[in-house]
């Protein structure tokens, strides 16, 4: 069963997740970035490809990944991303913005339950 949320709420957080995902140090290509964020998550984030793809290169672009083209088969290629020390250092300053929004979140909703 897909549990996913709704888009928008995950939408403005994708940044984050990744570099979430690629902090341990490993290189990833896009479709196991997907595929990651979505099994760990327990299918609550499953972002689309169309998003996946434009953002790895929107955060290259910042300077938050560096990628490498490598070669998996004779006529096939993909690139595989890696954080940089300025993408650990952004995921370091969203992790705490996330904190203090969630906490505050929490707080208003903690007599709905």
């Amino acid at each position: 069963m897909k549990r996913s949320i709704d888009g928008e709420m995950v939408k403005g957080h994708t940044e984050m997740l990744i570099l979430a995902l690629l902090h341990s140090g490993a290189s990833m290509h896009g479709y196991l970035i997907r595929q990651e964020l979505t099994d760990i998550s327990h299918q609550v984030v499953h972002p689309s490809l169309g998003r996946i793809y434009p953002l790895l290169r929107l955060m290259e672009k910042k300077g938050w990944l560096k990628s490498r083209t490598e070669t998996v088969c004779e006529s096939r290629v993909r690139n595989t991303y890696r954080i940089t020390a300025s993408g650990r250092a952004e995921l370091k300053r969203r992790a705490k913005k996330w904190e203090l929004f969630s906490a505050g979140i929490n707080r208003l909703l903690k007599n709905c339950k």
